[in-house]
């Protein structure tokens, strides 16, 4: 049976490009949602041309509006919130169990959004519904990086995850809500990783670095903590050290800029919401230069017939929205053809079948490039 596809932000940066990947790999009906019509006509438009279809249709919804979700959801198997909506996540996830579709979000990592989807977990469980978060490439990819590395040991001991990205700020539209969300993301910044089979903060004092070749190089990196890093030393027992590191933006927004938000946020909590966010945003548009592009990397130890192996694993492509919304419509795929849907809330690194995601993430276009000592 078709299934059909509502994309709430489908004409955003990290939407279109989902929409289109969806088109490409697959018979599903699609609905472009959000509350500009006329840009969502447009995204449209343009995709039932491109296709030479008419699988493309458009809602105008507002997620502070629940009659308006509602009245798009209906009939709707899977929602993908890929908008900058984390503060109506109440809203968009008790409009999707009324109406008995499915949920996945591709946003920035949120106590938040995960204590309202927590709070709904035994309703989800109970409904039968499929809710997928943390869609994207990080979070989205690094505990999936983990699992398939498992896969290739008999004992993986070892496996540290490192990103980099940088992006051409001045040529895109991104909202104040996005700046927000970025705001939110600093503001609950965690820096733990697991060392010798046990959670620890890392010192910031001692950050690490990593080699991304070519076009970033070396790099010094922050621990970041990911919640779907969480269950991996229980899916893994043997895994005795894990953690996901991200390189800065710029010099000006990683050294002037945020030690200036981290103290505001300790000093005026929600009061620095707003000027931290302005200010954020002046940093990426004004000092961001290239080289421009989004390199994702795991370096991981253990053994395989009682010896010593090693295993490197990169993906990487010229653009960071790509690199988000590639891995998003593999997770799909697994969703659309009913391997991975089953009933719970789940984060999508860790829901996903390893072998099968990586594939398709190199077919749809990024570079995949693994090397096992």
């Amino acid at each position: 049976m078709q299934k059909k596809v509502l994309i709430l932000g489908g004409y955003g940066n990290t939407g279109f490009l989902i929409a289109r990947l969806l088109l490409q790999e697959s018979d599903i009906q699609l609905v472009l949602a959000g509350r500009n019509s006329s840009r969502a006509r447009r995204a449209a438009d343009e995709l039932n041309r491109e296709f030479h279809t008419n699988r493309v249709s458009i809602k105008e919804v507002d997620a502070a509006d629940t009659k308006s979700l509602e009245a798009a959801f209906k009939g709707v198997n899977i929602v993908v919130v890929a908008s900058s909506t984390i503060d109506y996540t109440r809203n968009v996830a008790d409009i999707a169990l009324k109406v008995a579709a499915d949920y996945l979000d591709v946003q920035l990592s949120s106590p938040v959004k995960f204590a309202v989807l927590n709070s709904l977990r035994k309703n989800i469980e109970e409904n039968g519904r499929c809710f997928i978060t943390d869609g994207g490439f990080h979070p989205g990819v690094p505990a999936a990086m983990v699992r398939y590395a498992a896969t290739k040991f008999d004992k993986l001991q070892i496996a540290n995850i490192c990103s980099a990205f940088q992006l051409n700020w001045k040529e895109l539209q991104f909202s104040e809500s996005t700046i927000r969300e970025f705001i939110n993301e600093l503001k609950n910044f965690n820096p733990l990783v697991l060392k010798n089979k046990k959670w620890a903060k890392m010192s910031m004092k001692e950050l690490p670095k990593f080699d991304f070749g070519e076009p970033f190089g070396e790099r010094y990196c922050s621990p970041m903590f990911l919640e779907e890093l969480r269950s991996l030393p229980i899916s893994i027992p043997s895994l005795n050290e894990t953690g996901f590191y991200i390189a800065g933006f710029n010099w000006m927004t990683d050294y002037i800029i945020m030690p200036i938000a981290f103290t505001a946020f300790k000093m005026f909590r929600e009061k620095a919401k707003k000027p931290m966010g302005k200010l954020f945003s002046w940093g990426l548009r004004n000092f961001s230069k290239p080289p421009y592009g989004a390199i994702l990397q795991l370096d991981a130890k253990g053994l395989k017939n009682e010896q010593n192996s090693y295993m490197h694993m990169r993906l990487a492509h010229d653009d960071a929205y790509v690199l988000t919304a590639v891995p998003v419509a593999a997770c799909l795929l697994q969703y659309i053809d009913g391997s991975i849907r089953r009933p719970g809330l789940w984060f999508q690194a860790n829901l996903v079948k390893p072998t099968q995601f990586f594939n398709d993430i190199e077919r749809l276009g990024v570079r995949v490039n693994i090397q096992i000592k």
